[in-house]
Parts: structure tokens; sequence; C-alpha cells
């Protein structure tokens, strides 16, 4: 029966999907379905909630939606329709933390639209020396969520609401780092379906020009600054930290070879 269900769901979506969707269904790893006996059976409800994963799945439903859990930085997130799906892009702006935190000796930092919470976390688990970690979102239900990524790999972490800076002091941190929205907001309806359907508008939509938060973040914050950006936006986003007296700019590729973080100071 189990490998009837997944050859039917290969009708549907990808064979290594409906794998991923049974291993979830039935709290086994993949391997452990990919060699299941041809005779293995699931009960009515399995069989049943199995069937319509897999629907969801066939009108593009992300898969770590479906199954509410992402891997990022080699950690395990929840994720759920309040937040983005973290994504191995935003791994490069981690990355690029981590070095600067140890090169600068950096001791505070403020994730801004910290969604899942899967930058600050990560920080918090992967940095050798303690760091003060500050997230802050504006929506409370991802905050929640965050609270609960933090609690998940014992981050100690500070967790606020706020509109951006509304209720948070840029000024106290040594370090802000951002993945703020930034598509262009006429941009949107043209994201692929499993994007523009399932992920919040909140967390995309970057203003008419894509780069509203990068204006208010750099206005605002008074040392070192990391952003993710969007692959086509380097140059606009360092003319806006050049325009509020950031140097030090550096422009990183992700793994793709795209344009996908920068870098910058303000003080010293």
């Amino acid at each position: 029966m189990l490998n009837t269900l997944l050859k039917q769901a290969r009708e549907r979506i990808d064979y290594l999907d409906a794998v991923l969707i049974m291993s979830y269904v039935l709290n086994r790893s993949k391997i452990s379905v990919m060699t299941a006996r041809g005779d293995e059976t699931l009960s009515p409800d399995e069989a049943a909630l199995f069937m319509a994963y897999v629907e969801e799945r066939a009108l593009n439903k992300p898969l770590a939606y479906i199954t509410g859990k992402c891997e990022f930085m080699g950690l395990d997130f929840e994720v759920n329709e309040y937040t983005l799906i973290p994504r191995p892009d935003t791994e490069t702006a981690v990355e690029a933390a981590l070095n600067l935190i140890k090169r600068e000796g950096i001791k505070s930092i403020l994730d801004v639209c910290t969604g899942s919470g899967c930058i600050a976390v990560s920080l918090a688990a992967l940095c050798p020396t303690k760091l003060e970690i500050t997230a802050s979102d504006i929506n409370q239900k991802a905050l929640e969520t965050a609270k609960r990524n933090a609690d998940r790999h014992g981050a100690d972490i500070s967790f606020i609401q706020s509109n951006l800076f509304a209720s948070v002091d840029p000024s106290i941190y040594d370090m802000i780092i951002a993945n703020p929205p930034y598509i262009p907001h006429d941009e949107i309806d043209a994201l692929p379906r499993s994007v523009k359907d399932y992920e919040p508008h909140e967390a995309l939509d970057g203003g008419a020009d894509g780069l509203s938060f990068y204006r208010i973040i750099s206005e605002k914050a008074v040392n070192f600054i990391i952003y993710e950006i969007g692959y086509n936006q380097a140059m606009d986003v360092k003319n806006i930290l050049e325009q509020n007296s950031f140097r030090n700019i550096k422009i990183i590729n992700d793994l793709a070879g795209h344009n996908r973080v920068i870098t910058a100071r303000r003080n010293g």
C-alpha cells in the first residue's frame, strides 16, 4: 500500500517530494520510506492525510509549509504562513555576519525583520562567543514562531514586536543585520505561484522600487550593517549606504555568483 500510494503521488508531484511527505506523515526517515516493503500498509487516516498533502503540493504549496519545517545553516526551523521560508541565499548573510563578529569583536546585534528567526538563532547557535542578540518583527505571529525556534536550539535572544525602529533603538547595537522585504510591489504578481500564493506578502513587498526598507534602516543604523539584497540591487543599496555616510562597503556573492549581501560601517 505504501508503494502504491507513492506511485499514485508520482502522477501528481515529484517523487522525492512524495517521499518526503510520506516520511513526514509516518514520522520516519526518508531512507526507510524509500526502502519500504511493497506490502507495507498505512492506516486509512495516514493514507488520506498523505494524499491530501500531495494535492496541496500539486497546487504549488511549498513543501516546507506542508511539513512545517525547513533546514537552514544545518539547523531545523519551524516555518508557517507568517514567515518566509529560509533560503540558502540567506546563509551568505549569516556567514558574513560570523566573519564580521570575529574580526571586529562585535557583541550586540539587532536582527530586523526576523521572520522565523533563522538569522538570529543561527548566529546565537553557531558563534563561538557570547552575543547579545535582539530580534524584531512587525508580525506577532512571526515573532512567536521565532521564539519557538530559539527555544528549540537553546538560543538566548530577546524578541521585540516593532515596525522597524518604532519600538527599538538601533543606536545601542554594534551591528544590525536584516533580510528585509525587497521585492518591488508591482513585481510580486510575477513571482512563482509557490511564493506569491503562499508566502506572506508583508515579508516580500519592498515598496515601489523594492528599496524602502533599506532607506529607513540605513538612515537610523549607526555602526556595522549587513543586508541581504536582491540579485540586481547591489548598486542601489550601495548608493543608499553612501548617502548615509557608510563606508567600507563590501558586496558579497552567493553560491550562484549573484550579488546577495552587502556589509558596511558607519562609525569608526
